[in-house]
């Protein structure tokens, strides 16, 4: 064993950072930003987005049809959407819970919510809506 053994440690430089400001010196170097996964429809996740797109949500207030929120939250998350948690004090709680509300500065979560007004469809969507299409000619058969 050294005597004079020192721990590494490595801190992420700043291209390895998921958020960027926007008073970057080189803006055009910046990777391009991704836009957050829609959920699919009727889905928990999507039930959760929208309840976000509301107003900051908790378990003990969820609008929601679940009690599994933080699970709802973490496949957002997973989807790509800037998520913020803080911890408060209900009554009928007997400790702290998370609350979390959408980080509308996060810019995967801004690019999901401004291709959303500007209606576009979600690729995995488009994909099912031609396949569908292919089968329902197949079906029908092609008048020829």
């Amino acid at each position: 064993m050294k005597k004079n053994a020192h721990p590494q440690t490595t801190e992420a430089s700043a291209l390895d950072s998921l958020n960027h400001n926007a008073i970057d010196l080189f803006p055009e170097t910046l990777p391009p930003v991704v836009a957050a996964r829609i959920p699919t429809p009727g889905t928990r996740a999507a039930e959760t987005l929208q309840a976000l797109k509301k107003g900051p949500q908790n378990q003990a207030e969820y609008e929601g049809m679940g009690w599994r929120l933080a699970a709802y939250i973490k496949t957002l998350k997973d989807y790509g959407w800037g998520i913020l948690a803080r911890s408060i004090t209900r009554p009928g709680c007997r400790r702290p819970i998370a609350e979390y509300r959408l980080d509308r500065a996060d810019p995967r979560t801004a690019a999901a919510l401004t291709l959303r007004q500007m209606g576009s469809i979600d690729l995995t969507l488009a994909g099912l809506l031609a396949f569908a299409a292919l089968c329902a000619l197949l079906l029908c058969g092609v008048p020829g």
